[in-house]
């Protein structure tokens, strides 16, 4: 099997579905079905079953799954190394950030990066969703628990504070929580997070603080909550550093409980992870500068060290 085969059939193994293969490396999949035929004509012998559920690797395709899988270590291992030493700015760089990273705190400043470094060819994946990079699904990824993935360098990069925002025309219609003679956030309206492990801490908060509220609306993107409060569909927490930008938002004061004054959830940690290997390209190095020196303020307590240190 040269490279190419591995390829293939490590994404489809990996993906259970020609379609997602196809998603995986770029191409279409029709090409990745061409491909896998190919393959098993070459080695006579059937490597996947095809089943309403996907493809289900055969007993021959799970005896050359390990040895597939060595080559990939080894081909993507001789690839970092190469790469790790590559003293130029230019080429590609994979950042992956979560969308409201990706969207409110990376993209706006992307124009001083392109300028000072107009080589470097940055691609920003946005998801949530915890991607390898030991198979080079990425070079860097900022992710709001840190990773603890082999051979990765972490770095807490910088704390996102949490607070509770409306639109000018929310609060006139609803007014503030806990005034008019309410108690709490009865009779107002919460813009939610799906409900999914990536938004747990923040859907506990409104669960305990907010069970009177109204949840009108969920999503899994935090960009589109932030709209919806724009809109005035409802309450929303938001990242400080952002709404309070917002001229069309205004921070709403938490209402005091029966057991004593109101908090917000428990701020979120950003975490930057690259691969020990590519520490060292000229072209990593810039990326996680520009991210260091874009997010570094943004820590309450990196700020107050370079503060006294001036």
């Amino acid at each position: 099997m040269d490279w190419d085969d591995v390829r293939f059939f490590l994404a489809i193994v990996r993906s259970g579905t020609l379609a997602g293969a196809a998603t995986a490396l770029g191409i279409d999949a029709t090409t990745v079905g061409r491909r896998l035929a190919r393959l098993e004509q070459s080695m006579d012998a059937r490597l996947f079953d095809r089943t309403a559920k996907g493809y289900v690797p055969t007993a021959a395709g799970q005896r050359i799954l390990p040895r597939a899988e060595k080559v990939e270590r080894e081909i993507l291992a001789a690839l970092r190394d190469v790469e790790g030493e590559d003293q130029r700015l230019a080429g590609q760089v994979r950042l992956t950030a979560t969308e409201m990273l990706s969207t409110r705190f990376i993209a706006p400043h992307l124009h001083r990066f392109n300028r000072r470094y107009p080589d470097i060819k940055l691609e920003l994946l946005c998801t949530n969703r915890d991607v390898d990079l030991g198979r080079r699904e990425a070079d860097i990824a900022l992710r709001l628990a840190r990773p603890h993935q082999d051979d990765v360098v972490v770095k807490r990069l910088f704390v996102i504070e949490l607070g509770l925002y409306a639109s000018h025309g929310y609060v006139q219609e609803l007014g503030l929580p806990g005034q008019n003679g309410t108690q709490g956030f009865a009779g107002h309206r919460f813009i939610g997070f799906a409900d999914t492990r990536a938004f747990r801490r923040e859907n506990e908060w409104v669960d305990e603080h907010a069970a009177e509220a109204l949840v009108s609306l969920r999503s899994d993107s935090v960009s589109s909550i932030m709209s919806a409060a724009i809109a005035g569909v409802g309450l929303a927490l938001l990242p400080c550093r952002v709404a309070d930008a917002e001229p069309a938002l205004q921070r709403v004061p938490l209402p005091d409980r029966l057991d004593g004054p109101d908090t917000g959830p428990e701020p979120r940690v950003v975490w930057q992870a690259v691969h020990r290997d590519l520490m060292g390209a000229a072209r990593i190095r810039a990326v996680l500068d520009f991210l260091g020196r874009l997010f570094g303020v943004a820590d309450p307590a990196t700020a107050a060290r370079a503060s006294a240190a001036q």
